[in-house]
């Protein structure tokens, strides 16, 4: 019986020991953005901008704009924004009606690079 004790008390402890570990580990992910996923907006964006749950490294992270034929509108690189380094902007140029598609790379403290996309109307 104490060997069996001790058996489920270890995994105990390892599973404590992960748990408090996971979100260490945890990757720069969107929580929102502006415009949003699937948005149809009057009035065309001046920014982009993506908050992210975690501080975001500037110089991996980045974030680019295309329309409907896929090429890309914007620019300029994206930037951090001074006051909440977990939130990219990304300055866009006077866009016509149509479908866009946002895509950007998040990279954390962790190091770990992230990618996604969304899309957004502008009618």
């Amino acid at each position: 019986m104490k060997a069996f004790q001790q058996s489920v008390l270890s995994a105990l402890l390892a599973s404590a020991a992960m748990a408090g570990f996971s979100s260490a580990w945890a990757h720069a992910t969107l929580k929102s953005a502006s415009p949003a996923k699937d948005a149809v907006v009057t009035t065309a964006p001046k920014e982009i901008s993506l908050q992210f749950n975690e501080k975001l490294e500037a110089g991996f992270s980045n974030a680019r704009l295309f329309d409907s034929t896929g090429r890309e509108v914007t620019a300029d690189k994206a930037s951090m924004d001074a006051a909440d380094p977990s939130v990219m902007k990304l300055s866009v140029p006077a866009l016509a009606p149509g479908k866009y598609k946002v895509e950007y790379v998040s990279v954390g403290h962790d190091g770990h690079r992230r990618k996604g996309n969304y899309a957004f109307t502008v009618k």
